[in-house]
């Protein structure tokens, strides 16, 4: 999975800093979830785990960022002079700002494998395993959803 922007110069720093944002607040919703609604009391699970998974998922959404925006440059470089694409709907219009789009999607993956391999696992551990299960496995299958669309749809070829 290789980057190609440079994430600690200026241009990049601030998106970069508002993923990570986005990334630990959705963990803070799922340590309310979890301990509020799914029960689960361990302090150290609940707090390491998490912080872990926070730069997981901030590691994908940088790979997904830099997919889009490597589509994008290849789409300016081809056509330079293309008109705008005229009205579009405010929801249209939310989801083409650069950084919703990979939150999105990395939210969306983690939200159903979480919630799916917590309840599965349920039946087989308790719950603080559970959790543990849910959060490892989410976390990569976001890896492999990123490396998915790094690969197959902004078509990046490493020798």
């Amino acid at each position: 999975m290789p980057l190609n922007i440079r994430w600690s110069q200026k241009d990049y720093l601030s998106i970069a800093l508002m993923l990570f944002g986005a990334c630990g607040i959705f963990q803070v919703v799922i340590i309310f979830i979890a301990q509020y609604f799914l029960s689960i009391g361990n302090i150290l699970v609940i707090v390491l785990i998490p912080i872990g998974v926070t730069v997981a998922l901030f590691y994908c959404s940088i790979i997904i960022f830099d997919s889009f925006a490597q589509v994008e440059r290849r789409r300016t470089l081809k056509r330079p002079f293309s008109k705008s694409k005229g009205n579009l709907s405010k929801l249209k219009r939310f989801v083409m700002i650069p950084i919703v789009r990979p939150l999105l999607i990395i939210f969306i993956v983690f939200l159903i494998m979480f919630f799916s391999s917590y309840f599965f696992s349920l039946v087989f551990w308790d719950r603080i395993v559970s959790f543990l299960v849910a959060e490892n496995f989410s976390a990569i299958i976001c890896f492999l959803v990123a490396n998915l669309l790094e690969k197959n749809y902004a078509k990046v070829r490493r020798y």
